[in-house]
């Protein structure tokens, strides 16, 4: 083409003025406009931050398949990872998702255990604020949410 634009989400160009943009190697992905694959696609997650130029030479060793259960959009890192309603986890650096036991009535795991629904980025800041109960609906704490929280 006779204009330059930028790369898509998802390739990137290693040179200012590069006509042409490469897929990002498996399982990386970048923002538009990007010099490097530095963030783990979507159904992926970034298990320990490092240098962008590392991530890019050596993938697979930072980018893990999105555990059972959770989501993992482009851009989640282990502290990041969607938590459904009805799923607890034991910290930000945890990547197992345990499913709240129903206990008490029909769906009492799903209303006990809320989840990050607010959103994975948002929540995570939350959650290292306060503890892993901020995957506990208000009154609730503890591993799975089982316990009712000290003012009930």
């Amino acid at each position: 083409s006779s204009a330059c634009s930028e790369c898509a989400a998802g390739t990137y160009a290693a040179n200012p003025g590069q006509g042409q943009c490469v897929p990002c190697p498996h399982p990386l992905s970048g923002e538009r406009g990007a010099v490097t694959c530095s963030v783990c696609q979507k159904d992926f997650y970034l298990l320990k931050s490092a240098d962008p130029a590392e991530i890019f030479s050596s993938p697979t060793d930072y980018c893990k398949p999105c555990p059972p259960n959770a989501e993992c959009s482009d851009d989640t890192s282990l502290a990041t990872l969607g938590v459904p309603a009805g799923y607890w986890r034991a910290s930000p650096s945890s990547a197992v998702l345990t499913a709240c036991r129903d206990f008490g009535g029909d769906r009492a795991g799903e209303a006990r255990c809320a989840g990050n629904e607010r959103g994975a980025k948002q929540a995570s800041r939350l959650l290292e604020e306060a503890g892993s109960d901020e995957y506990c609906a208000p009154g609730f704490t503890g591993p799975e949410c089982e316990l009712c929280a000290a003012e009930n």
